[in-house]
């Protein structure tokens, strides 16, 4: 690195670790102050408490990087200007795109290591950090229990549950529908199932197996008092995935997302987090370059003007990915559109403020 990027790294990255701390700590808070009231009532432990919120931190500072990246370019870039330095270089001949090219630099080495982060230290943290939540700090137990309810365990076939005891796989009133091009070809219909683990396989008692013809008109009914079906989906695997974004690392998304669609489900959600997952630290790098010219537009503003700057930017780019995770999850638009439309509406706001300025 050549002494005036050395110099720059010292500009840049104190207002970048300054910014990460508090962010980090504001956007910490206003998460503890959300769950205070289970957290003060909570029969955990003080140990699991703290070891919950520690775990937290790895979350809310991978999530905040972007904002740190863009309040350390604008402070960096607006330091210079204040100073005077900007405009010195430029006498001497310096071309601004030198000037910020180390700026870039920077924001592409703080990419890397929030891509690293995202797939190493933070699934793990975030996802001990659910598991301490939901049994200890919020029990919840009532994925353990589903009333009422269609399962799909695979293309065309579907799984109908009066009451489904998910923890001892036991099911009361189970019906089992296997359709072909739409059309109903077998009914597996028990007034108990309940899984095998040895054997791998669901196992229906007391009831009937109707079989529907091309046409889907009853051809033929057997009864049976215990019956061992093709069902092989264990009873976890049988509920929609509670596995939450966050836990997940790009691979993880991308064998959920073929586990969802092997099973018929919508794969829709996991998609748009496996593609924001690779856009995501893109944003520091273009929170960095619209970050250029908002400094260089607000010259002599004191430092205060530029956190606030900070914020409204960051902050409004933070609701563009939420909005556009939502678009994605809906099937409104395309999962890669939707993860990388935030990125891709940004940087033109970016090079039109560069060009305004040109001008």
């Amino acid at each position: 690195m050549t002494l005036f990027g050395r110099y720059l790294s010292r500009r840049f990255f104190g207002p970048f670790f300054f910014g990460l701390g508090i962010f980090s700590v504001i956007v910490f808070l206003i998460d503890v102050f959300d769950k205070i009231n289970k957290l003060a009532t909570t029969q955990a432990s003080a140990r699991l408490i703290v070891e919950y919120l520690a775990l937290t931190i790895p979350y809310w500072t991978v999530r905040i990087v972007p904002m740190a990246t863009l309040l350390a370019t604008l402070f960096t870039v607006n330091g210079f200007v204040r100073s005077g330095e900007y405009v010195a270089v430029q006498a001497s001949g310096f071309e601004p795109n030198r000037f910020f090219r180390p700026i870039l630099f920077f924001a592409a080495l703080i990419s890397a290591c929030a891509f690293a982060a995202q797939e190493t230290v933070l699934p793990a943290a975030f996802a001990r950090a659910g598991r301490i939540w939901q049994e200890a700090i919020h029990p919840q137990w009532q994925w353990d229990m589903v009333y009422d309810g269609v399962l799909t365990p695979g293309p065309n076939r579907f799984l109908s549950v009066s009451v489904f005891h998910v923890r001892e796989g036991e099911i009361t009133r189970a019906i089992l529908d296997d359709y072909s091009e739409s059309i109903l070809r077998r009914q597996v219909d028990g007034a108990k199932a309940h899984w095998e683990p040895a054997a791998g396989r669901w196992v229906f008692e007391s009831g009937s197996i109707k079989i529907f013809d091309e046409r889907g008109v009853l051809s033929d009914t057997e009864s049976f008092e215990r019956f061992e079906t093709d069902l092989s989906v264990p009873p976890r695997e049988l509920l929609p995935s509670k596995m939450r974004p966050d836990e997940m690392s790009l691979m993880e998304a991308y064998r959920e997302s073929n586990r969802l669609s092997g099973l018929g489900r919508s794969a829709r959600e996991v998609r748009t987090v496996l593609h924001q997952k690779i856009a995501y630290p893109f944003t520091n790098i273009v929170l960095c370059l619209i970050g250029i010219p908002i400094a260089l537009r607000l010259r002599r503003s004191p430092p205060p003007v530029a956190f606030a700057a900070a914020l409204v930017v960051s902050f409004l780019y933070m609701w563009c990915i939420e909005f556009s995770w939502y678009l994605g999850k809906s099937g409104r638009v395309a999962p890669i559109l939707a993860a990388w439309m935030p990125n891709g509406f940004f940087g033109v706001g970016a090079l039109w403020l560069q060009r305004r300025l040109d001008g």
